[in-house]
């Protein structure tokens, strides 16, 4: 069963075009269950400054490498059952360093759909946070 939420992010343009809304359709949750074998997961986080923490890279032969349903673009919804939503990149960071190595832990992840957005590119300053 798949969801569909808006997110909205601003960017900033130019003066003569102001800010512009972008809006994206949120697809399937997916929970994953990861156990953190190193110190870092070797993931980069960023924000969209609403409240919505995403993964924008995954570094190749990490933790998070090995689980092939983890994607660029999922947004990070709940760490263990705890809530995400509204927290900044770094308070997302946070939470994932804060669990200790060798122990397992549950990621809700929701992938975009991402049919239609192949044309779309990243125009504003986002915030991001290495993991």
């Amino acid at each position: 069963m798949s969801v569909t939420l808006a997110y909205l992010a601003h960017a900033k343009f130019p003066p003569r075009l102001n800010q512009q809304r972008i809006f994206l359709q949120i697809g399937q949750r997916k929970e994953i269950e990861i156990e953190k074998s190193a110190e870092a997961l070797g993931l980069t986080i960023t924000d969209n400054g609403a409240g919505y923490a995403f993964i924008k890279r995954i570094k190749e032969g990490s933790v998070v490498s090995q689980h092939e349903h983890i994607k660029v673009g999922d947004h990070i919804e709940k760490l263990d059952g705890r809530n995400l939503v509204g927290c900044r990149h770094f308070e997302v960071a946070k939470a994932l360093k804060e669990k200790p190595k060798d122990t397992r832990f549950i990621l809700r992840l929701v992938e975009p759909i991402r049919s239609g957005f192949g044309i779309c590119s990243s125009r504003g300053s986002f915030f991001k946070i290495v993991v």
